[in-house]
């Protein structure tokens, strides 16, 4: 599982998927020790959208979940995939390729982070600059309501600049794809998490 092409989505993908529009993205990060964690990445699309996408893989293109499991709910279908070990046998993808990154900083603590400061410019890049005004406003309306969704977990957060949970256990951030498509969304240039273990 690697996380990094979420991190990194870029416009032309989008497009090209057609069907992404549909999409709801989670990133789950749970850190179990000081060593070791658990990430659980969640791809939700619609049932009809599924069943477009798996009519499309009989016919060669790419299959919808090929490394996770696929849950059937009343009106979406998860592909979860999820990978459990030490930090470097998690595949995240590293800070070059827009993936996560868990580093134990001493005193019990755990920093998570996700480089999100080139993702406007990415998708920007991936839509092209000369692309129709009309377009790209049809476009990013197709993807209102639809989110990627980092969440941290696993001990107190000590710090972060994500939205804490109540209960000071978790922090977690949305990003909305339709600001992400048109190029509105101002992000810092990481979102990061440390976890008191």
């Amino acid at each position: 599982m690697n996380f990094a092409p979420i991190a990194r989505l870029g416009g032309a993908v989008v497009v090209t998927l057609g069907l992404a529009a549909c999409m709801d993205v989670s990133m789950d990060l749970d850190i179990l020790s000081e060593t070791e964690g658990r990430a659980t990445m969640t791809t939700s699309v619609s049932n009809d959208v599924y069943t477009m996408i798996e009519q499309q893989a009989e016919e060669g293109g790419d299959e919808f979940c090929p490394d996770g499991e696929v849950i059937a709910g009343d009106t979406t279908t998860d592909c979860v995939v999820t990978s459990e070990g030490t930090f470097a046998e998690l595949d995240l993808g590293n800070e070059e390729d827009g993936g996560p990154e868990i580093t134990a900083i001493g005193n019990g603590q755990v920093r998570v982070s996700l480089p999100t400061g080139e993702l406007n410019e990415e998708i920007s890049q991936g839509m092209g600059e000369e692309e129709d005004p009309e377009m790209m406003a049809m476009v990013a309306a197709m993807f209102e309501g639809h989110y990627i969704t980092f969440n941290v977990s696993g001990g107190e957060i000590v710090d972060t600049n994500m939205d804490r949970a109540e209960d000071g256990m978790s922090a977690s951030y949305q990003i909305p794809f339709a600001d992400l498509m048109q190029g509105t969304l101002e992000l810092p240039d990481e979102l990061y998490a440390v976890v008191q273990k």
